[in-house]
């Protein structure tokens, strides 16, 4: 398979062309089409592919096969494309795609450029994304001063305009050059990418002529990732719209607040503090409520029974049951912990979520050894969730839990008190 002229290294500000049609490959709508020269780049090295059109077809993938560059157009008519191998055909690069990945390319050398020669952390992968780029390199964390740190020597660079230059080796000696990581094997020609004097290291994307047309760039945030740290930025086009993005939203939240965008954190502070106690107070409120509400239930199982008969005697015959129309999951739940709190089986549903909470209480370890058997079963009986599984996908829930504790919920609040009955029947 004859080699296809790099166009895009040799031309690499040419957002169009036309280049002589080597073979043709059609099928399935899709054809495969190889050229004597190509402005297409290639997906490869952590770099997505460029697109465009040739002979006015959509370029759907643009790969490398051997020293060929095989380029796959999409919408083919059955006919055939038009052009066969021989002729010459017109090619034009979405060039906004382009510019983009030589900014986040060009971004990712400047970044991985920093980290190494002035922290000693070196890049040990790299992606382009159609959101974000990443690179993961050899630090445990990494805090906001050195992110800071970073950004602003970026900033710098982008003001002095510092230049990308490409070196061949050979005809230039491989050798005279300080790479900071190492050099591809086996290779007959190494393209070298020199940020200006400051850095230099092979790669075989494209890039920018100098800094200035990076125009911004951010670091987005950090991650731990398998022992290393993964970093989101973005640069170029794409820098600057988040940041138009971002303090879009900024001045939304202060007018929402009624306050300027500088005071932005001191008021959210302020009301977090009255959301988190405010939530506290809820909380408080909800188990007392819950406690209440159990002993009700039982008063009320009480005055329907023998006055011979306790509460807890009552309560043991048959779970409580409770049943909320306009109270959530959480207050079912928190009732069900009251009543197991008391040493009772409580089934509770929430119809609005179409949950059911179950619990047990947990059997008492200080059973006597006369009543080691009978504790047994009761521990066998509260295993709920070995217990309540087989019922709950008899009832088409989803859910589970623990020994002693079950949550389920439902396509309808039909079906969920359908199963709370069947559970109080099966723990009574």
């Amino acid at each position: 398979m004859p080699e296809t002229i790099r166009s895009y290294y040799l031309e690499p500000s040419a957002i169009a062309a036309e280049a002589g049609v080597v073979s043709v490959e059609v099928s399935g709508g899709r054809a495969r089409v190889i050229l004597d020269a190509t402005i297409f780049y290639p997906e490869g090295g952590g770099q997505p592919c460029d697109l465009g059109t040739i002979g006015g077809y959509r370029v759907l993938a643009v790969t490398e096969e051997g020293g060929a560059v095989v380029h796959t157009l999409e919408g083919v008519p059955e006919g055939g494309l038009g052009f066969a191998a021989g002729d010459q055909v017109h090619l034009a690069l979405d060039a906004g795609r382009r510019r983009d990945h030589c900014q986040q390319h060009s971004g990712q050398h400047l970044l991985s450029a920093f980290l190494e020669r002035e922290y000693d952390i070196h890049t040990v992968g790299f992606h382009l994304g159609e959101a974000y780029s990443t690179i993961d390199v050899t630090c445990p964390s990494m805090g906001a001063p050195m992110v800071a740190d970073l950004e602003r020597r970026a900033e710098a660079f982008i003001a002095e305009g510092r230049g990308f230059t490409i070196h061949e080796c050979p005809p230039e000696d491989v050798s005279s050059f300080p790479f900071r990581k190492k050099l591809p094997q086996g290779a007959e020609v190494i393209r070298i990418v020199e940020i200006d004097g400051y850095d230099w290291v092979a790669c075989c994307g494209t890039h920018v002529a100098s800094t200035d047309e990076l125009r911004a760039f951010i670091i987005l945030s950090t991650e731990r990732y398998k022992g290393n740290t993964r970093i989101y930025f973005a640069a170029g086009e794409r820098a600057l719209a988040t940041l138009r993005r971002r303090f879009g939203v900024l001045q939304e939240v202060a007018a929402r607040l009624g306050t300027s965008a500088e005071e932005c954190p001191a008021v959210a502070t302020v009301l977090l503090e009255r959301a988190s106690s405010a939530e506290g107070e809820r909380d408080r409120l909800r188990r007392e409520r819950a406690e209440l509400e159990v002993e009700l239930a039982l008063r009320d199982r009480a005055a329907g029974g023998s006055a011979a008969r306790r509460p807890a005697a009552l309560a043991a015959e048959q779970p409580l049951l409770f049943s909320f129309a306009d109270r959530g999951a959480d207050d079912a739940a928190e009732v069900a912990k009251a009543g197991a709190g008391r040493g009772l089986s409580v089934v509770a549903i929430s119809e609005p979520d179409r949950t059911v909470c179950v619990m047990r209480a947990t059997p008492d370890p200080a059973a006597t050894a006369a009543d080691a058997a009978k504790s047994a079963d009761l521990a066998s009986a509260a295993n709920l969730g070995a217990r309540l599984k087989p019922l709950l996908q008899e009832s088409g829930g989803r859910g589970g839990g623990g020994p002693h504790h079950f949550r389920a919920i439902f396509s309808t609040a039909r079906e969920a008190a359908a199963f709370a009955e069947k559970v109080s029947a099966l723990l009574a």
